[in-house]
This record gives structure tokens, sequence and C-alpha cells, in this order.
């Protein structure tokens, strides 16, 4: 891995001084970054997947419920292009995976996708009544629009600091682009954090702007469509765990250690299921529980055909109450 890295190094150092360039174009104003009308907050990260935004953007539809919000955001994996307003007709392969989760956990929420933001907020401004607060989900290298308040988001495991440029690394750009955010939550901390460990992770950052830690909350239910069951069924039934995300750390370590070793069948991030992924799932599973996440649950119900398939949902949570309170009172803010 490291002699990999190192000859990427030169590439990598290529690729993030062009980014580095096109950066000081936004920030000289040569290149024009657009303000939106209606309050926005973006959600973003430096590298590429894996750094828990989705679950960050459900905690912000969940605190702001009595805000008229809209989510746009470019659709990563869809089957369609162009302008889409999620509707009754839409599925995972139309809107993309995660609009698609946004919209089918919070369907009073107007969820848009479009490759070009400006088209998405321009559609999402002229609706009536408008939404009064647009959420903008992975939008932290998409210059063109200026939200009025940035959160990124980077996993404790994998925090942007250790990470290299692509293609020696999966940063989307150099580690100096965290100034432009506006609060940092770093995802995925452990459960017993304490506040050494805290202070110490802080002095490797060195940044002067709100750090939050938060962690990954696994709901104590199994969900299949309009059903649910408790998962401590999963200790006394074996089951096949099936994903498509960008990092199964965090939820392979949880399983295990409640539930101790399971089959695992593992697919690349935003993974199309196909009808062949289908039959080996369900030969694969045999009369077991087969267990996916939110995400990829959509569409492996559209072909798997199995009763015994369900999700497991997450929630975000702050390691330190204060942190809570803060962060609220930041988002109520803008």
């Amino acid at each position: 891995m490291k002699k990999a890295r190192l000859l990427l190094f030169p590439f990598g150092i290529l690729y993030g001084w062009i980014m580095a360039v096109r950066n000081n174009l936004f920030d000289l104003g040569i290149l024009p970054s657009n303000n939106t009308s209606i309050k926005s907050i973006g959600v973003g990260n430096l590298s590429m997947g894996g750094t828990g935004k989705s679950v960050v953007v459900m905690h912000l539809i969940k605190i702001l419920k009595d805000y008229r919000i809209a989510i746009l955001s470019r659709g990563y994996g869809r089957k369609t292009s162009g302008l889409v307003i999620a509707g009754p007709k839409e599925n995972p392969y139309s809107l993309g995976d995660e609009p698609y989760q946004f919209f089918n956990r919070y369907p009073e929420t107007t969820v848009v996708v479009s490759e070009k933001r400006i088209l998405g907020i321009k559609a999402i401004e002229k609706m009536l009544p408008p939404p009064n607060l647009m959420v903008l989900d992975d939008v932290m290298q998409h210059r063109w629009v200026r939200p009025q308040l940035m959160i990124m988001t980077s996993s404790f495991q994998q925090p942007y600091f250790k990470d290299f440029i692509f293609p020696a690394g999966r940063m989307r750009e150099f580690r100096s682009g965290v100034k432009r955010a506006d609060i940092l939550l770093i995802t995925r901390v452990p459960e017993d954090l304490s506040l050494e460990q805290k202070q110490a992770f802080l002095k490797k950052i060195n940044i002067n702007i709100p750090v939050f830690f938060t962690k990954i909350r696994y709901v104590d239910l199994l969900t299949q469509k309009d059903k649910t069951i408790d998962s401590s069924v999963l200790s006394k039934e074996d089951f096949l765990l099936v994903t498509g995300i960008a990092d199964t750390y965090h939820l392979t370590t949880h399983l295990k250690k409640l539930y101790g070793e399971f089959d695992h069948l593992e697919f690349r991030d935003h993974h199309t299921y196909t009808h062949s992924d289908a039959n080996m799932i369900n030969y694969r599973a045999g009369e077991k529980i087969i267990l996916t996440t939110e995400k990829d649950y959509a569409k492996l119900a559209q072909n798997l055909n199995n009763n015994k398939l369900y999700c497991l949902k997450i929630e975000l949570e702050f390691v330190f109450e204060e942190e809570r309170i803060l962060f609220d009172r930041m988002i109520r803010a803008i």
C-alpha cells in the first residue's frame, strides 16, 4: 500500500494543484459563487464518500421539522439525468439511493436532484409556497453555490488530516479546504471516547471553527416496509449482511459486538443490484434473515422478493450533550 501511494503521489500533487487553482479563482471572485435567496445549509467533506454525510442530512431534517425543508442533491448513481423532483413514482434509480432514502424516511420533505445545482436551486425558489430552508447535500466542492452555513464531515477512524490527495488517497482536494467549513462534525466516534482523547484529537486538527463529536446510533428495530421486528432476533437467528456502502467498518463492528460472527456479502458503494445479484443473495442466505442498510433496502427489495429482508436504520447522536445543544443553536441561528 505504501509503495502504491508513493507511485501515485506525484499524480495526486498535480490533481491537488489543479483543485487549488480552481479554489483560488473562486476565492478571488474570478469564478462567481452564488448566494441562495432561501436560507441554506451545506453538508460536504474533503474525501470521496464514507464520512457519514447522509445521516447528518437526516438529522438536520429531524431537528428542523418546523421548517419547510428542501433537500438538493446531485443524485449520484441514478439512471436519470437533469432535474428530478421526488414524487410517488420515484425510486432509488430515478433519484439516487441517498436522495431516495431522505424522501422515503421524510416524505413531507421536498427532495430535488440535479447535476447542475443552480438549476435545482432555481426550481426550489420557484415552488409555491417556497421552502424556507434548503439543505445542500455533498456541496463542499460545488463552489458555484455558497450556502449560509457549511458543515463538513470527517470520520474519526479516517480523519481528513491523515488522508492523501487522490489518487494516492481519498481526498478530493488539499486538507486546507477545511477552512471553508463553518462547522466540523467528527463522525463515527467510538462510544467510549474520553475527554483526554477528544483533546488529543483536537490538537491534531488545530483549526479555529467549532468541532463536534458524533456517533452512530443503531435503531433497536429491524424494518421491512411497514413492518418492524425487534433487532434482538439477530441474537437468536443466523443472518446474512448485504451492503453497498463506502465504509462498513462501524456497522460490522457494531454487529459483531452484539451478535458475534455472521456472513457478509459486500458490494461497492452505490451498487446497482441485478437479478443475478438477487439470485446469489437468496442462495447464500437460504433461510437466514437478510440484513441490509436503509440506503440499500429499496434497491434490494425491487429484485430480491424475499420476506426475510430487513434494514437497520441509523440516527446521529452527539457524544457530549453540551455539543448537541450548541450545534442546535448554531443551526437555528442562520
